[in-house]
């Protein structure tokens, strides 16, 4: 079986999918859209939309079904374009809008390829002195377009966009959307506490993954953000959006959204900021989400 480079399962016991659209059918918002053409649906990819086996066939139904009916759906996540596009394919995603980079890329995505729409770069330079201040052997990556330019090699296998290595100078001198800075000789708690107590922590967005992988944006630039820059772009009401995420990048989204969901995956840091908390991937939680929102709009998909 192919395993995808994403995040862990969650070890959710397996639960009845009916009983799942239940209860987010009932834990929907009474002032949300019953037009479903006012809603807007942010999906994060890595432990909510995709598992290591892949993705589900509920979940790439249940997106063609909101496409269909008229939704909005938008793929959110903190992947590079680059490391977002071989993963289209595995949901059917073939047309749609695209937040990358944690909220600093927007793209449109046809069936010629897809175009940049808005593009928030900074210079990362500040950031990687900081951090090799205290962290003399991190490793650095930063966003070229579909290339990824790395200042060392990263661990085999975590990077799926193709890679340049160059000079750590050379990229402090780049502008870019994110910085990657990964330590793999610390593990993920202490590389966090470490990285936000660093001055950086205060002028820039800090993500920190289900590894010790940071992802360093502008201040201001989040998933939400990006996703409110599209939504009024596209004249669609607040009380229509919806977010589903399970890692501390979605926290901004989340609390953004009229439905913030977070994944049964997710820990307590990033439920606390939701109005639901939906199944774990392994038991298609975001699915049941979407088939919820189905229903409600008087939508009923072919599940």
């Amino acid at each position: 079986m192919t395993s995808y480079l994403t995040a862990p399962l969650s070890g959710e016991a397996p639960r009845p999918f009916g009983e799942l659209v239940e209860e987010a059918l009932n834990a929907l918002p009474s002032t949300f859209p019953r037009d479903i053409t006012q809603v807007m649906v942010a999906l994060d990819i890595d432990g909510t939309i995709l598992s290591p086996s892949g993705a589900s066939a509920q979940v790439v139904e249940s997106i063609a079904a909101l496409s269909r009916a008229g939704a909005q759906v938008v793929i959110a996540t903190g992947r590079s374009m680059g490391a977002v596009l071989p993963v289209l394919p595995l949901l059917g995603f073939r047309r749609g809008w695209i937040v990358a980079s944690n909220g600093a890329v927007l793209a449109r995505v046809h069936e010629a390829g897809y175009e940049i729409v808005h593009r928030h770069e900074f210079s990362p330079a500040e950031v990687i002195d900081e951090a090799l201040k205290t962290l003399p052997h991190a490793r650095f990556a930063v966003e070229d377009r579909n290339l990824r330019l790395i200042s060392t090699g990263f661990p085999e296998g975590e990077i799926v966009e193709d890679t340049k290595l160059v000079s750590v100078d050379e990229l402090k001198a780049m502008r870019t959307p994110k910085l990657v800075i990964r330590e793999p000789a610390l593990d993920r708690d202490a590389f966090e506490s470490i990285l936000c107590a660093l001055p950086f922590a205060k002028t820039h967005e800090v993500f920190v993954g289900w590894t010790s992988w940071a992802d360093i944006s502008s201040l201001g630039v989040t998933k939400a953000s990006g996703l409110d820059e599209l939504r009024r772009d596209l004249s669609l009401p607040v009380e229509g959006t919806v977010a589903i995420g399970d890692g501390t990048n979605d926290i901004a989204m989340i609390q953004w959204a009229a439905f913030g969901v977070a994944m049964g995956g997710a820990t307590e840091e990033i439920r606390v900021h939701s109005d639901f908390v939906a199944a774990a991937v392994e038991n298609d939680g975001a699915a049941a989400v979407m088939q919820a929102i189905l229903r409600w709009c008087g939508k009923i998909s072919e599940l």
